[in-house]
């Protein structure tokens, strides 16, 4: 009975991961970097009911179970956060070099595999394939908590119905993740017996995550052909394209350096969703660079004023909503072609 719980948490899980990872190609990756957390969750899962199953004593067996690589975790939910906490965030090509500790374990797992070698024998290898992952997923988890303190502490972090399922699915996995983590700890450090409350965890969370995506999109699309906006046939595109425009302009939320399209669909009062739409559709941009043409246009403004000869490049980008100098080099360049000073200059 329990082997048949195990398998079936393992299977949601799978199927979970994969839809997330299928986001890599998209601009916004955060849910493929959590994938890769699922994933390898739903793998240990599945190696818990190898165990009770008796699968792992068949000399017929596949040993899936070592490709279980721990070393993944810290990296990908840095970078989840990271996709969730800063809106200005994009991934670059160093951030991949995070994973190099990961690689670096299935290279020795293949070459002790093949000269008939047990790493295990080795408390430097215990150390790194153990211990490293579990004190940089603490650490990665540990940054979530404060950035999300952080912002709730300054701007009140809003809940509706657009957002509520979302926000309460990001809750559920760090904190389940959390929970993990702790009897992780416990499991290594303490001497704690009881495994399988590990087990047990995960399978609430994979269900907890299938429920909630039920929840979120529980109507069925329907077939029928609208002439004009088929995918939100209720709202009048027009009004709140007009809404949208007249709203960032005159609030300027773009002027902070962390505002969520989430949050920007909160104060519209609008679907999420839809605002996206709108963006997407008729600007033919997505919302980071929709929000990051203003936050331009804001710069060459003040660049045209006196504030110029008191502050520095640097000091009218932060001004204007961007949160680095890195970010706002690189997106005025997407944008103009030109670093700063070139277009200045011309």
């Amino acid at each position: 009975m329990l082997e048949n719980i195990f398998l079936v948490a393992s299977i949601l899980g799978f199927l979970i991961s994969l839809t997330m990872m299928s986001d890599i190609f998209k601009t916004n990756k955060a849910n493929f970097f959590i994938g890769l957390i699922v994933f390898m969750i739903a793998l240990e899962l599945l190696f818990s009911w190898a165990v009770v199953s008796g699968y792992t004593q068949d000399t017929n067996a596949f040993a899936f179970w070592k490709y279980l690589n721990y070393l993944i975790f810290p990296p990908a939910i840095y970078l989840f956060v990271k996709f969730n906490t800063d809106d200005n965030f994009q991934i670059k090509p160093w951030h991949y070099i995070l994973f190099l500790p990961a690689l670096v374990e299935y290279f020795f797992m293949y070459w002790s595999a093949t000269h008939n070698i047990s790493l295990r024998n080795y408390p430097a290898w215990i150390w790194f394939s153990d211990y490293l992952p579990m004190i940089g997923t603490i650490a990665a988890i540990t940054y979530f908590w404060v950035k999300y303190y952080k912002l709730n502490t300054h701007k009140t972090i809003k809940t509706s119905k657009v957002v509520f399922m979302s926000q309460l699915r990001l809750l559920l996995l760090m904190g389940s993740l959390t929970l993990i983590c702790a009897m992780w700890l416990a499991f290594n450090f303490v001497g704690w017996k009881h495994y399988e409350y590990i087990e047990f965890t995960i399978t609430f969370l994979f269900i907890g995550f299938a429920l909630l995506n039920f929840l979120e999109n529980r109507q069925f699309p329907s077939m029928a052909q609208e002439e004009k906006n088929e995918k939100f046939p209720n709202y009048n595109d027009e009004e709140n394209l007009a809404l949208l425009e007249t709203s960032l302009k005159e609030n300027q939320f773009y002027l902070k350096p962390n505002f969520p399209l989430k949050e920007f669909a909160l104060e519209l009062q609008l679907p999420a969703r839809y605002v996206s739409y709108l963006i997407n559709h008729y600007h033919h941009k997505n919302y980071n660079e929709f929000i990051n043409q203003y936050r331009i246009d804001a710069f060459l403004n003040k660049a045209k004023t006196s504030e110029k000869d008191s502050k520095t490049l640097l000091g009218l980008a932060l001004d204007s909503g961007f949160s680095s100098k890195s970010t706002f080099n690189q997106v005025f360049k997407n944008h103009t072609g030109k670093t700063p000073s070139e277009y200045l200059k011309a």
